[in-house]
C-alpha cells in the first residue's frame, strides 16, 4: 500500500504535533515499512530529508507566511491529487478538508475552541468539522479526546474514532552531575494561560522562604500572557533570585539532565490531550505533581501524584512540601518508569498507527 505521510502543516519539529509526528517516523522506519512518501513543509524539509532519506520527500507547496486557511488548503489538495498513494496519514490535520482521497487523521485535542477568540476561533469551527467529516478514519490519542468529539460533534460515527496513544521517547543516558549547583524544581512547557503556570507562581510564592529550590522553567511565551500576567508578578513579589526561566529550545541532552536532578518536577495544566512533560519526567526517574485535569489523569495512569484543586496555589504549595520532606523510594520511581516507558514506547505505538492506517 502506497502512504503518503503528510507534514505539510508542521513547521518545527520542536512543536508538539510535529514531535508526535516524528515518533511516529522514527517507529515506521524502525519497522522497515516501505511505499511512504512525505509530503513536507519546507520549514523542516532539511531536516526530513536527512534524518530519513530512506523515503521520497515532496516540499508542500503552501505559503508559511501569507496564505489563508482556504488558499493553502486548495495549494494543498491540488498537489495531493497528483500524488499517487493509496491513503493520507496527516498527524496534523490543518489543510487537508478538501480532499476526495481516503484520509486517517490524528486529533490531538480540541482546545483551539477553548483558548482561542475572534477569526481564529470562527475558522476552527468552520474547519474542523469539515476535517472530522473529510476523515475515513480518525486517531485520538486518549479516550478523553474521543469522548469531547462525541461530546461536541455527535454527528461524527462512533466507528471512525480510534485510541492510539502517544509515543514517548526520552534520552537514555543516566547523567552524572546535575546542570545546577543549587537544589530545584523543575516545570517543562510552554506558557499558554491554560498551562496554569500562574499558579505554580503563585505557590513558589508561598514556599519561598520554606524552601531552598529555584524554580527552573523551560517553556516558551505562545502569547503576551507571560509578559503581561507572569512577569509583574514576579517583580512584585521578588521572585525573581527563586526562578530561572529557559524561553528557548534546549537539546535532548541537557533536558534530560534537568529532568534528572528536578527534586520534583510539577505540571499544574487544566487543558491536556495528552500531556507529554510529566510522563517524560517520570520515565526519568523524577518524582512528578500534576493535576487531574482533562486527559492527564488518563494519559499519567493514575500512577503518579496530584493535587486537587487545579488552580488553588495553598494546595499546590502544600503537596510540594510533603512530597519534599516525603519523596517516593527508588524502587517506586523504577516501577513507574518502567509502566510508562513500556505502555507509550514508540516502536510498538507506531506499529499500531500503521496497522489503523493500512487496513481497509
Amino acid at each position: 500500500m502506497k502512504l503518503l505521510f503528510d507534514l505539510s502543516s508542521n513547521q518545527n519539529i520542536y512543536d508538539g504535533v510535529t514531535v508526535y509526528a516524528l515518533r511516529i517516523l522514527k517507529g515506521f522506519k524502525k519497522h522497515n515499512y516501505s511505499h511512504i512518501t512525505i509530503l513536507c513543509n519546507s520549514a523542516i524539509y532539511d531536516y526530513i530529508t536527512s534524518n530519513y532519506p530512506e523515503y521520497t520527500c515532496i516540499k508542500a507547496k503552501i505559503d508559511n507566511n501569507n496564505g489563508s486557511l482556504i488558499k493553502n488548503g486548495w495549494k494543498w489538495y491540488k498537489q495531493v491529487k497528483n500524488i499517487d498513494c493509496d491513503v493520507i496519514f496527516s498527524p496534523n490535520p490543518y489543510l487537508t478538508y478538501f480532499t476526495t482521497k481516503k484520509i486517517i487523521q490524528t486529533i490531538h485535542d480540541l482546545q483551539p475552541l477553548k483558548i482561542y477568540s475572534g477569526r481564529t476561533l470562527l475558522a476552527f469551527r468552520i474547519f474542523l468539522p469539515l476535517i472530522l467529516l473529510r476523515s475515513h478514519r480518525i486517531i485520538t490519542i486518549t479516550d478523553f479526546v474521543k469522548k469531547e468529539i462525541k461530546r461536541i460533534y455527535p454527528f461524527i460515527p462512533d466507528r471512525k474514532l480510534h485510541t492510539i496513544s502517544n509515543c514517548v521517547i526520552v534520552d537514555p543516558t543516566r547523567y552524572p552531575s546535575s546542570p545546577l549547583p543549587e537544589r530545584y524544581l523543575l516545570y517543562v512547557s510552554t506558557l499558554w494561560e491554560y498551562k496554569n503556570i500562574f499558579t505554580l507562581l503563585q505557590a513558589i510564592n508561598i514556599l519561598k522562604t520554606k524552601i531552598p529550590h529555584k524554580l527552573v522553567i523551560i517553556g516558551k511565551p505562545m502569547d503576551d500572557y507571560w509578559e503581561k500576567t507572569c512577569v509583574p508578578y514576579i517583580k512584585e513579589h521578588q521572585l525573581e533570585p527563586h526562578i530561572l526561566h529557559f524561553s528557548k529550545p534546549i537539546d535532548d541532552q541537557l533536558l534530560a539532565q534537568y529532568y534528572q536532578f528536578a527534586d520534583l518536577f510539577i505540571h499544574p495544566s487544566l487543558l491536556e490531550g495528552f500531556g507529554y512533560p510529566p510522563i517524560e519526567a517520570a520515565i526519568h526517574k523524577t518524582p512528578v505533581l500534576t493535576t487531574k485535569e482533562t486527559a492527564l489523569y488518563e494519559s499519567t495512569m493514575g500512577i503518579l501524584n496530584y493535587y486537587e484543586p487545579a488552580t488553588d496555589s495553598q494546595a499546590l504549595a502544600k503537596k510540594i512540601q510533603e512530597l519534599l520532606a516525603n519523596p517516593p523510594s527508588n524502587e517506586e520511581l523504577n516501577q513507574i518508569a518502567e509502566r510508562l516507558r513500556n505502555q507509550y514506547d514508540y516502536y510498538k505505538q507506531a506499529e499500531k498507527v500503521y496497522q489503523f492506517i493500512t487496513q481497509n
